[in-house]
C-alpha cells in the first residue's frame, strides 16, 4: 500500500484528537465513567497506530505488499471498536464489541510482529 506511513499516522492524529476532546468533555463534565474507553482510544489509537507508521516510515521495505493492507485495515477496525466496545461494556450493553476489538487488535499487533521479524534485514540496513 502506497504511504501506509502516512496513512498510519494520518488516522493516529485523528484517535489523539478524538481522545483529547473525549477527556476534555469527561473533565467538564465531571463524569469519569468511561476514562478506560479513553485510555484506550488514546493508547491503541493514537500510540499503537502512530508506532507503526513510524515503522513503516524507518522501514520503508516492509511497507509494501498484500499483508501490510490487511495489518492496516485489520489494526484500525480493532482501534475503532476497541474504545466504544469498552463504553459499552461499562454501560452494560454488552462485551461483544470489545471481545471483537480486543481480537482484532492482538491480530494486528500479530501481523506487525510478523512484518518485523520477516523485514529484520531492512532494518538492520537503516543502523549507523
Amino acid at each position: 500500500m502506497k504511504n501506509i506511513a502516512f496513512w498510519f499516522i494520518a488516522l493516529a492524529a485523528l484517535f489523539a484528537l478524538a481522545g483529547m476532546a473525549f477527556g476534555i468533555w469527561m473533565s467538564a463534565t465531571g463524569d469519569h465513567t468511561l476514562a478506560p474507553a479513553h485510555a484506550h482510544n488514546n493508547l491503541i489509537g493514537w500510540v499503537t497506530l502512530a508506532l507503526y507508521g513510524l515503522y513503516y516510515r524507518a522501514v520503508p521495505a516492509a511497507g509494501t505488499g498484500r499483508l501490510v493492507l490487511v495489518h492496516f485495515w485489520v489494526a484500525l477496525v480493532g482501534a475503532l471498536t476497541m474504545g466504544p466496545g469498552i463504553a459499552m461494556a461499562i454501560s452494560q450493553q454488552g462485551e461483544w464489541l470489545v471481545q471483537i476489538g480486543s481480537i482484532l487488535t492482538l491480530a494486528g499487533m500479530a501481523i506487525f510482529a510478523w512484518i518485523v521479524f520477516a523485514n529484520k534485514a531492512g532494518l538492520a540496513s537503516n543502523e549507523t
